[in-house]
């Protein structure tokens, strides 16, 4: 297969000798890994270990488009099943990783069985935080996985009262899909504003206006303090005093990395395993990508767990390209991206660098950009329903344009 071709290649090959590839993880990064290998050449065996029971999909749509129930399930999936016959690419379902063993090189499954591997791809995501306070409720969820989608879309409707506890870009997005089915929605925030840490008060504030002009009850620098139920709750009581009822609560206060099962592997990895800027880790032949790696963020100088949809997409892919020996291109600024409301909103670089903004357009009319410079270059953008002025943005920042 041609390493210049743009596509991949669908022909089914015959696989080389060796132990290969073993990726952890069905999510995104292990997907885009296994794409690029493929892609760039590589005739070795690759094989996916999933937990889950489902073959690699996408997450992203599962606050938004699951929930509002215009979503075909099967469109969620990355590639077709028939596609990883094709590419030689086995596909192991329902079978977390247990532990590993580096020194032989071998990954460890839930069944007891244990995996060779040459190169290792640790892209096991994360899991969903729980409020101790909460936990023993049957009707408080969270939202990580299809299964979960689902379950919370049947709570959903006209009547029905949801509190979502954190609005971070999940919480947001779960109470913006919420309110477009009539659900009574309160939104529950320690902090002053939705997502404070990534945009700062004012944008911050300016996405808690957005929530309360669609009929969100938006509460913020308050915590829950309380659990009003016996089995099941009714309220929640908020350390301001405010009481709030409920039918289900959902709770997205963030996720921590799913490295448990590495704990005897020699790498320090309860934040996060620690990669370079290439996916690779402490020990040789094995990378992380996603939510289940820590990269070194070089504004604060230390490893920073947790990644975005395009971060987590870009890890996976350089990952396989180290796992080559292929030169990489220059790191892109980080980005994300929510939808709220039937507004596509994407931030671009990093704020915290800037030292002035300049606002284009009318954010009272949910239809402008903010451009963050330092030192009068373009240091971050913040685009509020703007996605065509987004490459412009990115490349500005990318070379550091007035």
């Amino acid at each position: 297969m041609s390493s210049t071709s743009g596509s991949i290649d669908s022909r089914p090959r015959q696989r080389a000798n060796g132990a290969g590839v073993v990726i952890t993880g069905g999510g995104l990064s292990g997907q885009r890994c296994a794409e690029t290998l493929r892609r760039c050449g590589f005739e070795g065996p690759i094989r996916i270990v999933c937990a889950e029971t489902h073959r690699p999909y996408d997450r992203p749509p599962l606050s938004k488009a699951v929930l509002a129930g215009g979503s075909d399930h099967a469109a969620l999936h990355y590639r077709p099943q028939e596609w990883y016959g094709h590419h030689d690419i086995e596909l192991l379902l329902g079978m977390p990783a247990r532990g590993l063993r580096p020194a032989d090189r071998r990954l460890v499954l839930s069944d007891g069985r244990e995996l060779r591997y040459d190169k290792l791809l640790i892209a096991t995501g994360g899991r969903p935080r729980m409020l101790p306070i909460l936990g023993s409720f049957e009707n408080v969820s969270v939202l990580r996985t299809l299964g979960d989608a689902l379950a919370l879309r049947a709570e959903l409707g006209t009547g029905r009262r949801l509190a979502v506890v954190g609005a971070g870009l999940i919480g947001l997005e779960i109470a913006a899909s919420a309110r477009g089915l009539g659900t009574d929605v309160t939104l529950i925030e320690a902090g002053e504003c939705p997502v404070q840490a990534v945009l700062g008060t004012h944008f911050g504030g300016w996405l808690a206006r957005l929530h309360r002009d669609e009929g969100v009850r938006v509460l913020t620098g308050v915590t829950v303090t309380e659990a009003i139920g016996n089995g099941r709750l009714s309220g929640l009581l908020c350390s301001d005093g405010t009481r709030v009822a409920v039918d289900h609560v959902v709770v997205g206060v963030g996720i921590q990395p799913d490295t448990s099962w590495l704990a005897d592997s020699g790498l320090d990895a309860a934040a996060g395993v620690p990669v370079d800027v290439d996916g690779a880790t402490a020990l040789d032949g094995v990378f992380a990508a996603g939510d289940a790696a820590a990269a070194l963020d070089p504004l604060l100088r230390r490893h920073v767990p947790g990644s975005h949809w395009e971060a987590a997409a870009r890890q996976g892919t350089r990952a396989a390209r180290a796992m080559l020996g292929l030169e990489q291109s220059s790191l892109p600024p980080s980005s994300f991206w929510t939808d709220q409301y039937g507004l596509r909103i994407h931030y671009v670089g990093d704020r915290r660098l800037a030292d002035a903004v300049q606002i284009d357009g009318e954010p009272d009319n949910r239809d402008f950009t903010a451009t963050f410079t330092h030192a009068g270059r373009a240091v971050a953008a913040l685009l509020v329903n703007r996605p065509r002025s987004l490459p412009a943005a990115r490349e500005q920042i990318q070379r550091g344009s007035r």
